[in-house]
């Protein structure tokens, strides 16, 4: 039974000053874990006041979030003078019983506890820095990235870890194990299930191959693209990419040599999202370095075979209901897959049945939010 279910009807709506992420013009998992993590304590009846910097393009606030203004330098985000000041006020103003940090929020996120910590009110942060194989030479730059950041954590009363890998890593870099909770990223499996693709109809592919998410050295898109394109297949086999960042344009180079890869852009909106993911063959995440992918976790809640490399917990989540390859070397073994896939239409629908499954036993948003909640709950003053 969820925590919210047992509260007396008269009982004091929990507040959460949340801060997150916009939509921005780059499109990622943060946005969406904060967008679908803030409708879904709201959908029960928690206040929540939710904070972000504004990123060029996107739309109004939604309501009871405040706008910051902010400098992104791809994934650092600085808050410009006087954000601090309207944050302490607007802390003031609402009187939360808990503060939830999604790290990294800007480079306030050990500034938001701290002002938590002087108003007697609990700090949660959940952490979704990458990490990366145990022997990888990226794994240890990130070990690094995670002992700088272990100074800002350490003011936290509680960190929201989305891993027991993750977990051994933030007690690694010094915090104390008791602070630390282990829950998963998550999805809505009821808005992302199985079911017809408008837009595979329209784009007309006889497989379709997608990728979702930045477009980032640490992802290898452009690996992707070569390693599709390599197969030889016809022109009606595609490779769908939706999102922005640092290598759209040498994607765009590559698309308009090579009519079968498609650049969509950032596709931000839930039903686009769902749409997209339906009209996949098959998902590919190639990634350096992961968290716990929220595209992935959509892709297999709708039922789609997926590709992953054994990128932070990808790896565990995909299990033997997709195709797990290795981080390092990327090749042969992505174009050994693809290949599988493509001549395998039984292994595809297998493996798609296997997905949606895991999705909804293990990684359901309900069974995340009800966690986060007890959470909020028991550290509540």
């Amino acid at each position: 039974m969820a925590v919210s279910e047992v509260l007396e009807p008269d009982a004091e709506p929990l507040r959460v000053a949340w801060f997150g992420h916009f939509q921005g013009r780059h499109g990622n998992g943060l946005a969406a874990y904060s967008r679908q993590t803030v409708a879904a304590l709201r959908a029960r009846g928690v206040e929540v006041l939710f904070f972000a910097h504004r990123e060029g393009g996107v739309a109004t606030p939604p309501r009871q979030g405040v706008e910051l203004r902010g400098l992104h330098l791809k994934t650092v985000t600085v808050s410009l003078p006087g954000s601090l000041d309207r944050i302490e006020a607007e802390l003031s103003r609402f009187r939360p019983h808990v503060v939830h940090v999604s790290v990294s929020f800007s480079l306030l996120d050990g500034a938001v506890a701290s002002l938590a910590q002087h108003r007697h009110i609990p700090a949660v942060a959940t952490v979704h820095l990458p990490y990366g194989s145990l022997h990888s030479a990226r794994a240890r730059v990130l070990r690094e990235v995670y002992r700088f950041q272990a100074w800002r954590l350490a003011r936290f009363d509680s960190i929201v870890a989305l891993s027991e890998g993750q977990r051994a890593l933030l007690i690694e870099s010094g915090r104390d194990p008791a602070r630390i909770v282990v829950i998963p990223n998550a999805v809505d499996t009821d808005r992302f299930r199985p079911g017809r693709s408008h837009l595979r109809t329209d784009v007309k592919g006889r497989f379709i191959v997608v990728y979702m998410g930045r477009l980032d050295a640490e992802k290898r898109v452009p690996h992707l693209a070569r390693s599709f394109l390599r197969q030889g297949w016809g022109e009606d086999h595609l490779l769908l990419i939706a999102g922005n960042g640092t290598q759209r344009r040498q994607l765009q180079r590559l698309a308009a040599e090579h009519p079968q890869v498609r650049l969509l852009g950032v596709i931000s909106e839930e039903e686009a999202r769902v749409d997209l993911l339906r009209a996949a063959d098959v998902f590919v995440l190639p990634s350096t370095a992961e968290g716990l992918s929220l595209a992935l976790l959509e892709a297999m809640s709708v039922g789609r075979p997926v590709i992953a490399t054994d990128a932070g917990e990808d790896g565990t989540v995909v299990g033997d209901a997709g195709v797990v390859i290795p981080v390092s070397p990327l090749e042969p073994a992505l174009s050994e897959a693809l290949g599988r896939l493509h001549d395998d239409a039984s292994l595809r629908r297998r493996l798609a049945r296997g997905a949606r499954a895991r999705a909804v036993e293990s990684y359901s948003l309900r069974t995340n939010v009800d966690r986060l909640e007890e959470l909020y709950r028991s550290r509540k003053q």
